[in-house]
């Protein structure tokens, strides 16, 4: 990745320059010291490449006007609604059980896998797929790292979630039938929501190809239970895909499609 530079926060220490030296040689990007020098500053002297900035709970990227880094964002949220009983969409939609291993495909700033594993308990986990390689070491090393006052079992949540860098649409071929209870998507919307403006940074970098009929029959063989892909509500792929099932809130902006997977037919949950 030459078209990106990795530095440290300006009150640097060995350790750190370590690290952003080893994440720089794992991107295979180049590290320049920090030496006082603004985020503007470096950006331009590299000729408007991005830049990833090391501190010591997070890594930054700098990318045009945009900035990116790992937030557990509306997931808090939502464990604290499922601790009190409330119902979450996704997790209705994916039928978790206790216990339960998922495949999240499109794993994104890693959200909805949190609140995946959550759901799943002590037992489950989640392994998340992530394209862009870039995200996949913001969103590995955001849930390595990442600090919160307010929810010590979150520690525990983020810990039983795996970061896979890569293709799913080669890496679902390489998983065993059966490997998981689900299969989730929620490809990058081609039409951007209103509500999303948040994800312009994300946006630049994910993967925009839509899934295709092949991808979901890959999926349903390496389910034991279920599909799902996320979607606006409106959205064409739901007929050039044709779930089982689609189901969502009268006024949600998204909906959820559902296919069966190979070890239960549709319709088999508790």
């Amino acid at each position: 990745m030459k078209e990106l530079l990795v530095t440290t926060v300006h009150k640097s220490t060995s350790v750190l320059e370590e690290r952003a030296r080893a994440l720089a040689a794992e991107l295979g990007a180049d590290f320049v010291p920090r030496e006082g020098k603004s985020v503007e500053w470096l950006i331009r002297e590299a000729g408007g490449k991005a830049l990833l900035i090391v501190e010591k709970n997070d890594l930054i990227l700098h990318q045009g006007e945009e900035a990116f880094f790992f937030h557990p964002n509306m997931a808090v949220l939502r464990i604290q609604a499922l601790k009190k009983g409330q119902r979450d969409p996704l997790v209705h939609a994916l039928d978790i059980r206790s216990g339960d291993q998922i495949l999240d495909c499109t794993l994104g700033l890693g959200a909805d896998a949190l609140v995946a594993a959550y759901a799943a308990g002590d037992k489950g986990a989640v392994t998340g797929i992530e394209h862009n390689r870039l995200i996949a070491l913001i969103v590995r090393e955001g849930l390595q790292h990442y600090q919160h006052r307010k929810s010590d079992d979150l520690y525990r949540i983020m810990a039983r979630i795996r970061v896979l860098q890569g293709d799913h649409r080669a890496l679902l071929k390489s998983f065993a039938k059966g490997s998981f209870d689900s299969v989730y998507f929620d490809p990058m919307f081609r039409q951007a929501l209103r509500a999303s403006n948040g994800i312009g940074g994300l946006r630049q970098l994910a993967d925009p190809r839509p899934i295709e009929a092949d991808v979901i029959a890959e999926a349903r063989r390496v389910a034991r239970r279920r599909v799902v892909m996320k979607e606006r509500r409106d959205s064409p792929e739901w007929d050039r895909l044709a779930p089982e099932r689609v189901e969502g809130g009268k006024y949600a902006p998204v909906a959820y499609g559902i296919w069966s997977g190979g070890g239960e037919a549709f319709g088999g949950e508790r």
